[in-house]
């Protein structure tokens, strides 16, 4: 029977005439949106685009920040393995630092020199847990099948494979190993200048920040850290609540006096004024609250702090005409410290002799993904902080994104409230979806007049969270979702581009983005500020500001240092490296050395339970019938 006469054939030329058909609609879909970017550089875009070809640092600004000429830095990079071994699910996860030193003479040129032997000298922490699958849904929430209210639904179970296949767990200890590295690294005596994460930062503490809310999470089941014991004094519901929001930066109005900041606010100022507190119009005065409305909104937030507000008891107390908070909020931060260092030393131990339980449980409870997303959230804020105080400088990259927000929210919210003009908004969705392949087209068409290396203006990232007002109201802004607007000031993000073949111009190196965190005497100048007007409350004639960072026509010292330091870091004549940055990709090998090691462990591990003659009818009884009928397949094909 030819092909066209059988029913398979018929099927398979079907299938392969649909899949080519595809490609190719979508091919010619993607060449019409490139075509209708034509003449955007010169409209807007060159406005935005800078180009960094100098080689030489400004030695007065390497001055002023850092306070010396020798800068220390480390790339910061993790490693996740999942493996299933019978009825076991086995996780692995860890974070490699690659560290060197760049040098800055007073001509204003520098060198860089690398760490030798990174994988055996290093820094890195690691840990494994191997769990039975029917107990991975105690340690892993993320699997839990939940109601339209949010409650675990009991009735509903899922399959090994599905378990398997979905458990974030591993993922959840990569994310708490790099940020936890990354404390330590900014820490005494391992403390770095400049450190580079493979993380969007502004996106990992948004999410950390949802996914940790009393609101989405039941923190008397789900959450093992809730009781820990900690200097006498157990960690309560209340900690993890305020804990989420009394870490920022005063001089850049961190956490700011707005929305639901505005309580967390209240705790910052009067911690600060501890134990004497302040009377209800200091407060105002220094919160700059001077509205009918915008006091009825303090009033109603000192009141919840005094009542308590959800699972939180009350924090704030009065005596008087004073406001002052309760101890356990005077002291939380340097507890929070202790804890996150006394649990992930304990989870990252390399002493043999502390058992999986004992980095994983608590008084017999699991730490589950909540409380790794917590210990991230606090990790990575902590670090902030550190940076803050130490002036370091702490940037995340990403290789890969999908990110939209330059033209989906940039760019219309300053169109509408006049702090810009130009956009995408005629061409609208003809143009390419992502701001990634918009960014590479554009460098492409353009690159007689856009040099390498060249990054876009840093702008605020709070600028992914706020539209133009949902009700048309001209010059105002509302959020993007629940109209909540995340924190503004605190990180800055840009898109950037490295390199060029030089054989052949066109070919350059991908679009990255970066995202670093914002300082105050740099960042918080007037000429690189944005204010909006954000219709919060339903009060627009009294519309809550919101000072976003823009940099448009300002100086940017702290971009022209990294994009100078980039260039440096990168190679065009090592394909992995063409475009990337030297210390993430090295720190990125290292992770992909353990990786490797650890599943060959688990191989072996496997090989070891199978070959072991006490346990060969145990193992036929705890395999399952897929891994059985594997074997049996395999064991056919080779021989």
């Amino acid at each position: 029977m030819n092909e066209d006469g059988s029913k398979i054939g018929r099927r398979l030329k079907r299938t392969g005439d649909l899949l080519v058909g595809g490609a190719q609609e979508q091919v010619s879909s993607y060449k019409t949106r490139f075509e209708a970017l034509e003449g955007s550089y010169d409209a807007f875009l060159s406005q935005l685009l800078h180009s960094y070809t100098d080689s030489k640092l400004d030695t007065s600004f390497v001055d002023e920040f850092f306070g010396k000429r020798k800068i220390s830095f480390a790339g910061v990079d993790g490693t996740v393995c999942k493996n299933a071994v019978f009825d076991l699910l086995i996780f692995f996860a860890g974070a490699y630092a690659n560290r060197g030193e760049l040098t800055v003479h007073d001509s204003g040129e520098f060198d860089i020199a690398y760490e030798e032997k990174f994988i055996d000298s290093g820094l890195g922490i690691s840990s494994v847990l191997p769990v039975y699958i029917n107990e991975v849904p105690y340690i892993d929430q993320t699997v839990l099948i939940r109601d339209e209210e949010g409650a675990v639904d009991e009735m509903i179970s899922q399959t090994d494979s599905w378990i398997i296949d979905n458990s974030a767990f591993a993922d959840y200890m990569m994310g708490l190993s790099e940020f936890y590295l990354a404390l330590k690294l900014v820490t005494e005596p391992n403390d770095v200048d400049v450190l580079l994460m493979d993380r969007v930062l502004s996106s990992e503490l948004s999410s950390f920040y949802a996914e940790t809310s009393d609101f989405r999470v039941n923190l008397d089941k789900e959450c093992g850290l809730i009781g820990y014991k900690l200097e006498g004094e157990r960690f309560s519901k209340t900690d993890w609540i305020y804990a989420r929001r009394l870490f920022g930066n005063k001089d850049l109005q961190i956490p700011p006096a707005r929305g639901e900041y505005l309580l967390p606010r209240i705790v910052v100022e009067l911690r600060d004024q501890y134990p004497t507190g302040l009377e209800r119009d200091e407060i105002a005065d220094r919160l700059g609250l001077t509205s009918d409305h915008q006091l009825d909104r303090l009033d109603k937030e000192l009141q919840a702090g005094m009542k308590g507000k959800g699972e939180a008891k009350a924090v704030i107390r009065r005596k008087g005409k004073h406001f002052t908070v309760v101890p356990s909020m005077h002291d939380l931060l340097p507890r929070l410290e202790k804890l996150v260092f006394d649990v992930c030393e304990r989870i990252f131990s390399e002493d043999p002799d502390v058992t999986f339980r004992d980095r994983f449980k608590i008084d017999s409870r699991w730490l589950t993904t909540n409380d790794l997303a917590f210990l991230s959230l606090v990790s990575l804020n902590l670090v902030t902080m550190k940076c803050w105080k130490k002036r370091k400088l702490l940037i995340g990259v990403a290789k890969d994104t999908s990110a939209r927000d330059l033209k989906r929210q940039l760019l219309p919210v300053l169109n509408y409230t006049g702090h810009f003009e130009g956009g995408f908004q005629e061409s609208g969705a003809d143009v390419p979806d992502t701001d990634r392949m918009i960014l590479q087209w554009v460098s492409l068409k353009e690159r007689d007049r856009l040099d390498v290396p060249w990054a876009t203006v840093e702008y605020d990232t709070a600028f992914k969270t706020i539209v133009p007002h949902l009700e048309g109201r001209k010059g105002l802004v509302s959020g993007a979702r629940r109209n909540q607007i995340s924190l503004n000031k605190m990180f800055l993000k840009a898109y950037f581009q490295l390199s060029e073949a030089k054989t052949d111009p066109k070919l350059r190196s991908n679009v990255l983005l970066y995202d670093r965190l914002a300082y105050p005497g740099f960042d918080d100048r007037e000429e690189c500020s944005a204010t909006l007007k954000h219709d919060y409350g339903g009060h627009p004639d009294d519309p809550e500001l919101v000072d976003a960072i823009f940099y448009h026509e300002a100086n940017n010292p702290i971009q022209r240092f990294i994009l100078q330091v980039f260039r440096r870091m990168t190679s065009p004549s090592i394909p992995e490296l063409f475009g990337h940055l030297r210390p993430l990709y090295v720190a990125d090998k290292v992770a992909k050395f353990y990786f490797n090691q650890f599943n060959s462990m688990v191989a072996s591990t496997g090989s070891w339970l199978v070959n072991r003659p006490e346990l060969r009818e145990f193992i036929f009884y705890l395999s399952t019938f897929r891994e059985r009928r594997s074997d049996v397949e395999q064991t056919r094909r080779h021989t």
